[in-house]
Protein backbone atom coordinates (compact mmCIF):
# COMPACT_ATOMS: atom_id res chain seq x y z
CA UNK A 1 0.00 0.00 0.00
CA UNK A 2 1.49 3.41 -0.80
CA UNK A 3 2.05 6.42 1.14
CA UNK A 4 -0.68 8.33 -0.41
CA UNK A 5 -3.59 5.03 0.32
CA UNK A 6 -2.46 5.47 3.72
CA UNK A 7 -3.00 9.22 4.02
CA UNK A 8 -6.33 8.67 2.36
CA UNK A 9 -7.42 6.28 4.74
CA UNK A 10 -6.20 8.05 7.71
CA UNK A 11 -8.26 11.23 6.46
CA UNK A 12 -11.09 9.15 6.33
CA UNK A 13 -11.36 7.43 9.77
CA UNK A 14 -10.53 11.39 11.47
CA UNK A 15 -13.44 12.50 9.25
CA UNK A 16 -15.94 9.93 9.85
CA UNK A 17 -15.26 9.12 13.81
CA UNK A 18 -17.45 11.11 16.43
CA UNK A 19 -15.41 13.61 18.69
CA UNK A 20 -15.64 13.56 22.58
CA UNK A 21 -17.29 17.20 21.68
CA UNK A 22 -20.57 15.84 20.25
CA UNK A 23 -20.55 13.05 22.65
CA UNK A 24 -19.61 14.42 26.63
CA UNK A 25 -22.29 16.32 28.50
CA UNK A 26 -21.40 18.93 30.87
CA UNK A 27 -19.09 21.10 28.67
CA UNK A 28 -18.02 24.60 29.85
CA UNK A 29 -18.67 27.83 27.89
CA UNK A 30 -16.75 30.71 27.69
CA UNK A 31 -18.24 31.08 31.92
CA UNK A 32 -17.81 27.88 33.35
CA UNK A 33 -19.93 27.14 36.03
CA UNK A 34 -17.77 26.79 39.06
CA UNK A 35 -18.39 23.01 39.92
CA UNK A 36 -17.85 23.60 44.00
CA UNK A 37 -20.47 25.82 44.62
CA UNK A 38 -23.98 25.47 45.21
CA UNK A 39 -26.68 25.83 42.25
CA UNK A 40 -30.02 26.93 43.39
CA UNK A 41 -32.90 25.41 41.71
CA UNK A 42 -36.00 27.18 41.04
CA UNK A 43 -38.25 24.58 40.73
CA UNK A 44 -41.19 24.96 38.43
CA UNK A 45 -44.46 25.93 39.54
CA UNK A 46 -46.40 23.83 37.25
CA UNK A 47 -49.95 24.47 36.11
CA UNK A 48 -51.93 21.82 35.58
CA UNK A 49 -52.68 20.71 31.84
CA UNK A 50 -55.40 18.26 30.34
CA UNK A 51 -54.31 14.75 30.10
CA UNK A 52 -52.39 14.83 33.26
CA UNK A 53 -53.57 12.87 36.08
CA UNK A 54 -53.95 13.98 39.64
CA UNK A 55 -53.24 11.74 42.75
CA UNK A 56 -55.62 13.32 44.85
CA UNK A 57 -56.60 11.82 48.81
CA UNK A 58 -59.52 13.08 51.01
CA UNK A 59 -59.73 12.12 54.42
CA UNK A 60 -61.75 13.23 57.23
CA UNK A 61 -61.57 12.23 61.27
CA UNK A 62 -64.75 10.06 60.95
CA UNK A 63 -63.20 8.20 57.90
CA UNK A 64 -66.85 9.37 56.09
CA UNK A 65 -64.15 10.84 53.22
CA UNK A 66 -63.42 7.86 51.63
CA UNK A 67 -66.42 6.52 51.43
CA UNK A 68 -67.92 9.83 49.99
CA UNK A 69 -65.32 10.85 47.56
CA UNK A 70 -63.26 8.01 46.44
CA UNK A 71 -63.44 6.66 42.80
CA UNK A 72 -64.03 3.19 42.98
CA UNK A 73 -64.03 2.77 46.54
CA UNK A 74 -66.37 -0.20 46.46
CA UNK A 75 -62.94 -2.22 45.02
CA UNK A 76 -60.24 -0.59 45.71
CA UNK A 77 -58.16 -3.57 46.76
CA UNK A 78 -58.50 -5.02 43.35
CA UNK A 79 -57.38 -1.64 41.80
CA UNK A 80 -54.08 -1.52 44.78
CA UNK A 81 -53.34 -4.62 43.14
CA UNK A 82 -53.31 -4.14 39.75
CA UNK A 83 -51.86 -0.82 40.19
CA UNK A 84 -48.35 -2.41 41.52
CA UNK A 85 -48.26 -4.35 37.73
CA UNK A 86 -49.09 -1.10 35.56
CA UNK A 87 -46.43 1.18 34.66
CA UNK A 88 -48.48 3.94 35.16
CA UNK A 89 -50.29 3.43 39.17
CA UNK A 90 -52.18 6.67 38.54
CA UNK A 91 -54.31 5.50 35.29
CA UNK A 92 -56.56 3.08 37.02
CA UNK A 93 -57.40 5.12 40.26
CA UNK A 94 -56.04 8.82 39.72
CA UNK A 95 -58.34 11.52 38.57
CA UNK A 96 -57.17 12.60 35.07
CA UNK A 97 -57.82 15.94 33.67
CA UNK A 98 -59.94 16.17 30.68
CA UNK A 99 -59.91 17.94 27.39
CA UNK A 100 -61.69 20.68 29.13
CA UNK A 101 -59.35 21.21 31.96
CA UNK A 102 -61.85 19.62 34.79
CA UNK A 103 -61.80 16.73 36.92
CA UNK A 104 -64.76 14.57 38.21
CA UNK A 105 -65.12 14.44 42.17
CA UNK A 106 -67.85 12.07 43.30
CA UNK A 107 -70.54 14.19 44.98
CA UNK A 108 -68.97 17.56 44.31
CA UNK A 109 -69.13 17.16 40.04
CA UNK A 110 -66.63 18.94 37.63
CA UNK A 111 -64.01 20.97 38.87
CA UNK A 112 -61.63 23.59 36.68
CA UNK A 113 -57.86 22.85 37.68
CA UNK A 114 -56.72 23.82 34.05
CA UNK A 115 -53.57 26.31 34.37
CA UNK A 116 -53.56 25.96 38.29
CA UNK A 117 -51.23 24.66 40.58
CA UNK A 118 -51.17 22.13 42.89
CA UNK A 119 -51.66 24.10 45.51
CA UNK A 120 -54.40 26.17 44.42
CA UNK A 121 -56.32 22.74 43.36
CA UNK A 122 -55.71 21.79 46.95
CA UNK A 123 -57.36 25.13 48.20
CA UNK A 124 -59.95 25.01 45.98
CA UNK A 125 -61.02 20.80 46.72
CA UNK A 126 -60.99 22.03 50.32
CA UNK A 127 -63.32 24.65 50.16
CA UNK A 128 -65.85 22.56 48.32
CA UNK A 129 -65.65 19.71 51.12
CA UNK A 130 -66.09 21.53 53.85
CA UNK A 131 -69.83 21.39 52.88
CA UNK A 132 -70.57 17.89 53.14
CA UNK A 133 -67.52 17.11 55.59
CA UNK A 134 -65.98 19.02 59.04
CA UNK A 135 -62.42 19.72 58.88
CA UNK A 136 -61.06 17.58 55.50
CA UNK A 137 -57.67 16.63 55.03
CA UNK A 138 -56.84 17.12 51.25
CA UNK A 139 -53.42 16.27 49.20
CA UNK A 140 -53.23 16.50 45.78
CA UNK A 141 -50.37 15.81 43.75
CA UNK A 142 -49.26 15.34 40.41
CA UNK A 143 -49.86 11.34 39.26
CA UNK A 144 -46.49 11.00 37.89
CA UNK A 145 -44.78 12.74 35.40
CA UNK A 146 -45.15 11.15 31.89
CA UNK A 147 -43.10 11.63 28.81
CA UNK A 148 -42.06 10.02 25.80
CA UNK A 149 -38.64 9.42 24.35
CA UNK A 150 -38.01 9.21 20.83
CA UNK A 151 -35.36 8.71 18.08
CA UNK A 152 -31.69 7.53 19.76
CA UNK A 153 -32.16 6.52 23.10
CA UNK A 154 -31.44 2.79 23.94
CA UNK A 155 -34.61 2.10 25.31
CA UNK A 156 -37.16 4.24 23.33
CA UNK A 157 -40.80 4.37 24.49
CA UNK A 158 -42.94 6.32 26.91
CA UNK A 159 -42.10 6.36 30.93
CA UNK A 160 -43.93 7.42 34.15
CA UNK A 161 -41.51 8.22 37.05
CA UNK A 162 -43.32 8.65 40.22
CA UNK A 163 -41.58 11.72 41.91
CA UNK A 164 -43.01 15.43 41.66
CA UNK A 165 -39.50 16.90 39.97
CA UNK A 166 -37.79 14.74 37.25
CA UNK A 167 -34.56 16.48 35.22
CA UNK A 168 -34.06 16.39 31.39
CA UNK A 169 -30.91 14.00 32.08
CA UNK A 170 -33.10 11.80 35.11
CA UNK A 171 -35.53 11.48 32.00
CA UNK A 172 -32.47 10.48 29.66
CA UNK A 173 -30.95 7.92 32.30
CA UNK A 174 -34.25 6.77 32.64
CA UNK A 175 -34.72 5.44 28.94
CA UNK A 176 -30.90 4.25 28.99
CA UNK A 177 -29.18 7.02 27.86
CA UNK A 178 -28.45 7.84 24.65
CA UNK A 179 -26.44 5.97 21.91
CA UNK A 180 -23.01 6.66 20.53
CA UNK A 181 -24.48 8.26 17.50
CA UNK A 182 -27.14 10.43 19.20
CA UNK A 183 -27.07 14.43 18.12
CA UNK A 184 -26.57 15.12 21.75
CA UNK A 185 -26.32 19.21 20.69
CA UNK A 186 -29.64 19.23 18.52
CA UNK A 187 -32.34 17.40 20.93
CA UNK A 188 -36.18 18.17 20.02
CA UNK A 189 -38.10 18.80 23.23
CA UNK A 190 -42.27 19.36 22.27
CA UNK A 191 -43.96 21.04 25.38
CA UNK A 192 -47.46 21.36 26.30
CA UNK A 193 -48.63 24.94 26.77
CA UNK A 194 -52.38 26.02 27.51
CA UNK A 195 -52.51 27.27 24.15
CA UNK A 196 -51.26 24.74 22.62
CA UNK A 197 -47.37 22.74 21.95
CA UNK A 198 -44.28 24.50 21.73
CA UNK A 199 -41.07 22.98 20.22
CA UNK A 200 -37.86 23.75 21.51
CA UNK A 201 -34.05 22.44 20.20
CA UNK A 202 -31.86 21.71 23.59
CA UNK A 203 -27.87 21.43 23.41
CA UNK A 204 -27.32 18.93 25.50
CA UNK A 205 -23.29 18.86 25.88
CA UNK A 206 -23.74 22.67 27.24
CA UNK A 207 -23.38 22.82 31.27
CA UNK A 208 -25.61 26.33 31.40
CA UNK A 209 -28.59 23.64 30.69
CA UNK A 210 -29.43 23.17 34.67
CA UNK A 211 -30.01 26.69 35.11
CA UNK A 212 -32.66 26.75 32.37
CA UNK A 213 -36.42 26.50 32.18
CA UNK A 214 -35.61 22.88 30.62
CA UNK A 215 -33.92 21.31 32.78
CA UNK A 216 -37.05 19.96 34.72
CA UNK A 217 -39.41 17.96 32.14
CA UNK A 218 -43.10 18.83 32.09
CA UNK A 219 -45.75 16.14 32.42
CA UNK A 220 -46.67 14.89 28.85
CA UNK A 221 -43.16 16.02 27.65
CA UNK A 222 -42.16 14.16 24.22
CA UNK A 223 -38.20 13.99 23.68
CA UNK A 224 -36.43 13.06 20.27
CA UNK A 225 -32.67 12.70 19.39
CA UNK A 226 -32.10 12.73 15.85
CA UNK A 227 -29.02 10.47 14.72
CA UNK A 228 -25.51 11.82 13.97
CA UNK A 229 -24.59 12.27 9.64
CA UNK A 230 -21.96 9.27 10.96
CA UNK A 231 -24.64 6.72 10.90
CA UNK A 232 -26.18 7.82 7.89
CA UNK A 233 -22.95 7.67 6.37
CA UNK A 234 -22.55 3.80 7.53
CA UNK A 235 -19.30 4.83 9.36
CA UNK A 236 -18.07 3.57 12.53
CA UNK A 237 -18.52 6.07 15.86
CA UNK A 238 -14.65 5.55 17.06
CA UNK A 239 -11.66 6.07 14.09
CA UNK A 240 -10.31 2.52 15.15
CA UNK A 241 -13.19 1.05 14.06
CA UNK A 242 -13.90 2.64 11.30
CA UNK A 243 -9.96 1.96 10.11
CA UNK A 244 -10.72 -1.91 10.86
CA UNK A 245 -13.89 -1.72 9.03
CA UNK A 246 -12.16 0.30 6.10
CA UNK A 247 -8.90 -2.51 6.82
CA UNK A 248 -11.07 -5.71 6.14
CA UNK A 249 -13.20 -4.25 2.74
CA UNK A 250 -9.28 -3.87 1.12
CA UNK A 251 -7.71 -6.81 2.05
CA UNK A 252 -11.20 -8.44 0.90
CA UNK A 253 -10.06 -6.36 -2.46
CA UNK A 254 -7.44 -7.46 -2.71
CA UNK A 255 -8.14 -11.32 -1.66
CA UNK A 256 -10.83 -11.22 -4.91
CA UNK A 257 -8.24 -9.50 -7.19
CA UNK A 258 -5.50 -11.92 -6.33
CA UNK A 259 -8.58 -14.75 -7.25
CA UNK A 260 -8.77 -13.49 -10.31
CA UNK A 261 -5.29 -12.95 -11.49
CA UNK A 262 -5.61 -9.29 -11.64
CA UNK A 263 -2.09 -8.86 -10.04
Amino acid sequence: MSKFDIAILALLCLSSCIPNKKVVYFQPDDQPLAYDSLIAFDYPDYRIQPNDNLDISINSIDGTAEELFSRHSEYRNQINQLARTASDVFYLDGFPVDQNGNIEIPIIGFIQVEGKTIEEVKEILTEEIRAYIKDPYVTVRLGGIRYTALGEFRRPGRYSVLQNYVTLYEAIANAGDLTITANRQEVLLIRQYPGGQKMHVLDLTQEDIVDSEFYFIHPNDQLYVPPLKVRELGTQPSSIQTLTSVLSIVTAIVVILSATNVF
